[in-house]
């Protein structure tokens, strides 16, 4: 079993973690600029921790900064939307349709880096694809959001796919060409400020919300992205984009179990097959 592929499969399930956290954020009432605030900074200290001692031997700066601003706006505005709408839509409908950014991660990749699949990762490739168009098409048990929810849940979802394409393909270059935890301290850096940059117009402070969990929420994701994000980084490095993209990018079916599991979300016969059908895609993307 291939190093990458393994690696692969360790983000897919931390990051899952992480994600199932933006609902917990969600069903608590919390202020999402917090929340995110909290995240990213910790993410950026911790990886400032690391890379800080070695940053000597990094010379690549123009890239190293280039590449990180594309990656944080592109992460910060898919975080954002993500939170916000899960606000108006469960948890079944937004993970898998936010995933469909990785439709544009893996035509890029095909495009750009020439990435040549066997036949069975193909399948696998196809049938994950296949599998979040799947989910996207479900409602996922929201049938009782009204309409004017329902519709600016899926225009922020339309926008964290955006972002989420961006930060993907800009994830692969930076595996590629810069040192990954000097990428990650810089780039959370920037997601920081941004945030901070943003809260007030986009995120009013509003009746309700909670800031000591959306500070405590936003430190635990904070430590599960840290990890996951470096061993997607790492599994980049060594293989391809066009197979780890879609692997990775079915994490959201923990989360939606863990939905399931916490919240009680109904999981409709679509969500069961694709969760069935991830399985089989894992297997078959396996080197």
């Amino acid at each position: 079993m291939a190093h990458w592929y393994l690696l692969a499969l360790t983000a897919l399930v931390v990051l899952g973690l992480q994600r199932f956290l933006y609902k917990v954020s969600a069903e608590m009432h919390c202020n999402s600029a917090v929340t995110t605030f909290a995240f990213m900074a910790t993410v950026a200290l911790l990886s400032w921790g690391v890379y800080l001692p070695r940053a000597a031997v990094v010379t690549r700066l123009a890239p190293l900064l280039t590449i990180s601003l594309i990656n944080s706006l592109g992460f910060l505005t898919s975080t954002l939307a993500t939170i916000e709408a899960l606000k108006n839509l469960s948890a079944g409908s937004v993970y898998p349709l936010t995933r469909l950014s990785t439709v544009l991660s893996v035509l890029f990749s095909l495009a750009y880096f020439g990435d040549r699949l066997s036949l069975r990762q193909g399948c696998g490739v196809l049938l994950a694809l296949a599998v979040i168009v799947l989910l996207a098409r479900s409602r996922g048990g929201s049938g009782t959001v009204a309409p004017g929810h329902a519709r600016r849940g899926f225009l922020l979802a339309l926008l964290a796919i955006a972002g989420g394409a961006a930060s993907t393909v800009s994830s692969k270059f930076a595996a590629l060409q810069v040192d990954s935890f000097g990428f990650m301290a810089v780039s959370y850096s920037m997601s920081t400020l941004l945030v901070l940059g943003v809260k007030s117009r986009m995120f009013p402070r509003q009746a309700g919300q909670r800031t000591r969990p959306a500070l405590l929420i936003g430190l635990v994701m904070g430590v599960t992205n840290f990890f996951g994000y470096y061993a997607f980084l790492r599994a980049l490095a060594g293989g391809p984009l066009a197979i780890i993209a879609p692997l990775v990018g079915m994490y959201f079916i923990m989360a939606v179990l863990l939905s399931f599991l916490v919240y009680r979300e109904r999981i409709t016969r679509q969500q069961l097959l694709a969760i069935l059908l991830t399985l089989l895609s894992i297997l078959l993307m396996k080197s």
